[in-house]
């Protein structure tokens, strides 16, 4: 079983690129959607926010305010790095029982999504490591449309990460996110097809 660790910047396109490789017959894990789903209420991560932070961060309905934690995490690096180190082993728990299902399924592709692999270590536990760009002024405004927040926090948001340039000098395979759909899909395939001794099964057509 070989094991890709897919990451880029915020809003630069993983998920397209992980779209792809399960057409290919990978299994994928994305870990920012295994983050929200252990936020919720009664989950080991909100109740771990509550002690911490208080029902401060709580709406009215009882979720979570994530726009004001994300304020947090921005404005307090003490209070992100207390997230990571929170975050981290719980996360991890879960990677490992989903490797060991999909090692007992047989499988022999797996894509983690992480976005912050190298800044959490998770490099360290996947086989290579994939990484997606796209122009900052790209990755800027499609922030901004779907988050519903302005170029500011955009920027903030963006410049608190590791810089493109650095995640991609360390990956060992970089996909540019700069042109249509189709261009990502095209080099996804090519990558696959060159890298791997290993046979996977083509995608229909219709499916792309």
């Amino acid at each position: 079983m070989y094991i890709i660790g897919l990451t880029g910047g915020i809003a630069c396109g993983k998920s397209a690129v992980s779209e792809t490789l399960k057409k290919y017959g990978a299994a994928v894990l994305d870990v920012d959607e295994v983050t929200r789903k252990l936020l919720e209420p009664g989950e080991s991560l909100f109740n771990a926010y509550v002690r911490h932070f208080g029902n401060y961060i709580l709406k009215d309905d009882g979720q979570l305010n994530k726009r004001l934690i994300r304020e947090i995490i921005f404005n307090h690096p003490d209070e992100r790095l207390w997230i990571n180190d929170t975050a981290h082993p719980i996360l991890q728990n879960f990677v490992r029982d989903f490797l060991e299902k999909c090692q007992a399924e047989g499988k022999s592709l797996v894509v983690l999504e992480i976005p912050l692999i190298f800044e959490a270590g998770w490099d360290k536990e996947v086989d290579e490591v994939w990484a997606v760009y796209i122009r900052k002024n790209y990755q800027l405004r499609r922030l901004m449309e779907r988050d519903k927040i302005n170029r500011k926090q955009a920027l903030s948001i963006i410049n608190s990460q590791m810089p493109t340039k650095k995640i991609c000098a360390r990956a060992d395979v970089v996909i540019c996110n700069n042109k249509t759909p189709k261009y990502v899909r095209e080099q996804v395939g090519e990558i696959l097809s060159k890298r791997f001794g290993f046979s996977l099964p083509s995608p229909k057509e219709k499916d792309l």
